[in-house]
């Protein structure tokens, strides 16, 4: 309140220095700077600049300037902090969930209130992170490699065809293989894994491959448009070998394939034969499938 003299005084004695407050502060300093502490800290800022009143800080009115504040990067080893610094009243739900989810800034998620490093145990959800208030995250989330399914050791040279002839006696001489039909240009695969034995045109077969399988058997395949692979080469099971055409004796677009037993000219029936390795190749009658 202001303090005039009387007014039945003689002369004017009005005071020209400003009187000091005589009123408390409606919350200690101390308070507020446990405060700022714990909102520092959720923001994650230093806290080394923040002058604590009653401690090291010059009370604003004394001065006529608050207590400066300086943000910085925060980090558990350089910022040492007291535990009386700290008011876990003040930090809010709200703020606990948000430091829970991350170390760099929680109190209790890498950096403890004395600056050391706090240990999250074997049940932490996240690196780093304790249980908060019982709460347990769950055990971290491990990425299950996929498994790779292992390739089939046998395989349909070409499944998109569809049988039109198959192994036995035709015009008067052996036919011996069978015969799958499919639009122009259809991929051929190596049957099996092996080595190729010849690759180029053969008599009445057209452009032609020949595989030895390593087993005591070998596979042909007659009358492509393209070759794709040279003699010596090494091929896997489902490795392209070239397209199916009309080349050599043919009256049309297919594939002729023969499997052979220990050397090439022993043809013997190629479906059953195929279907005792785990391939069906059905549309013929010695198919017992």
């Amino acid at each position: 309140m202001q303090h005039r003299a009387p007014r039945h005084a003689g002369g004017r004695h009005r005071r020209t220095e400003p009187l000091h407050s005589h009123r408390a502060p409606s919350e200690p300093l101390a308070e507020k700077g446990r405060y700022a502490m714990a909102a520092a800290l959720v923001a994650g800022v230093s806290v080394s600049g923040v002058a604590i009143a009653g401690e090291s800080a010059t009370p604003a009115g004394a001065t006529g300037r608050a207590p400066s504040v300086t943000t910085s990067p925060i980090t558990a080893s350089s910022t040492a902090l007291s535990p009386g610094a700290l008011n876990p009243a003040a930090l809010s739900k709200a703020a606990l969930s948000k430091a829970a989810l991350n170390p760099a800034v929680s109190p209790v998620g890498g950096a403890s209130a004395a600056g050391t490093s706090v240990d999250a145990g074997p049940k932490s959800g996240v690196a780093g992170v304790s249980p908060i208030g019982g709460l347990d995250l769950g055990e971290p989330f491990v990425v299950q490699k996929r498994k790779v399914k292992p390739l089939p050791l046998w395989i349909n040279p070409m499944p998109e065809g569809s049988v039109t002839s198959c192994f036995g006696e035709r015009w008067g001489r052996l036919h011996a293989g069978v015969d799958l039909a499919a639009p122009s240009g259809t991929p051929i695969r190596a049957a099996g894994a092996g080595v190729v034995v010849s690759a180029g045109p053969a008599d009445g077969y057209g452009n032609a491959v020949l595989i030895d399988h390593g087993n005591g058997y070998l596979t042909h395949y007659g009358h492509m448009s393209v070759i794709t692979v040279v003699a010596g080469q090494q091929v896997k099971v489902g490795d392209q070998i070239g397209n199916e055409g009309s080349t050599g004796h043919s009256t049309g677009p297919h594939l002729h394939f023969e499997v052979h037993k220990g050397t090439y000219k022993n043809p013997i029936e190629p479906t059953q034969w195929m279907h005792e390795h785990g391939v069906d190749i059905n549309g013929c009658v010695a198919f017992a499938g």
